[in-house]
């Protein structure tokens, strides 16, 4: 596999540019890991408003190549150079930088994921879209015997207490929840540890029925 890296430069001479009469390029490149690093020496002669003058320039080069390619065994050459002159004293270089022998790094088999991960998800997924869940929980609640004036048997009346368990939404607050089941914040606190409210958190809302 081969991959073109483009690159380009502008040089600023000391005099006009009249005419490029010669130019010559040569690199060296070199590879540490990922990085193409090195140099360009770009030189010749040209036709200045003072005569015919000679330029030298070693311009500096780093690059980077993709992780996912296999770089070891690599090539790097200049597939094509050419210029041109973009001021009356700037030249404009292109290097198309071929890099040869690359090839894909094979894909690495993903881990099955665990069947407790999916159902750890799902079970928090399902938190967040359903409805707040009411549960009953009962349990008796014995009032004291009470005499009838009409016999001296002793009635004994059974209450229950009943708890529903609330799931806390956005935008909940205490008093909300209060207002919305008539009850007050000392009994609520009877039955909850209220020094956080969050989203998902459970509270107990108790509930006396005879």
């Amino acid at each position: 596999m081969q991959k073109i890296i483009p690159f380009k430069k502008e040089i600023l001479f000391k005099n006009t540019i009249e005419e490029i009469t010669s130019i010559s390029m040569d690199h060296h490149l070199h590879r540490e890991d990922y990085a193409v690093k090195g140099d360009f020496t770009v030189e010749g002669e040209y036709k200045s408003n003072s005569g015919t003058d000679t330029f030298h320039f070693e311009i500096p080069y780093l690059g980077y190549l993709e992780d996912h390619f296999d770089v070891s065994n690599i090539l790097l050459d200049v597939d094509d150079f050419y210029y041109e002159i973009t001021e009356p004293n700037k030249l404009s270089i292109h290097i198309d930088i071929l890099v040869d022998k690359l090839s894909e790094k094979p894909l690495l088999e993903e881990e099955p994921i665990r069947e407790e991960v999916i159902k750890e998800e799902t079970t928090r997924e399902e938190v967040k879209v359903e409805e707040p869940k009411k549960e009953e929980i009962r349990e008796p609640l014995v009032e004291p015997a009470v005499a009838t004036v009409f016999s001296n048997d002793v009635v004994q009346e059974e209450a229950y207490m009943t708890y529903k368990v609330y799931i806390v939404r956005e935008g909940d607050t205490i008093p909300s929840i209060l207002e919305k089941y008539g009850i007050t914040e000392e009994i609520l606190h009877q039955y909850n540890i209220l020094n956080e409210l969050n989203v998902g958190d459970k509270l107990i809302i108790p509930n006396e029925q005879n």
